[in-house]
């Protein structure tokens, strides 16, 4: 498999988290990863929670506090609490 370099300008957060990824070795373990943060992350921007709004439409966005969002933020914040700071 070919990688292809790709220039963007990142913020530093955005940095600290690629750098993070990218110093993770090789293995299946940073392809789990590396395939669950794109999976979260394409979760928050277009939660598509199965409930239906009052209008009748799908949500659509991550500022609703649907029941499907507040599972998400508890899954997050119990995952945070499990994983240990570095300093």
């Amino acid at each position: 498999m070919t990688e292809t370099a790709i220039q963007t300008t990142l913020t530093a957060e955005e940095w600290k988290v690629v750098m993070a990824l990218r110093d993770i070795p090789d293995s299946p373990l940073r392809t789990k990863v590396s395939g669950l943060l794109t999976e979260l992350v394409r979760f928050i921007q277009q939660p598509r929670c199965l409930g239906m709004q009052s209008d009748g439409f799908p949500c659509g966005t991550p500022h609703t506090s649907c029941e499907e969002c507040q599972h998400m933020l508890q899954v997050l914040d119990d995952l945070a609490a499990r994983v240990p700071v570095q300093n």
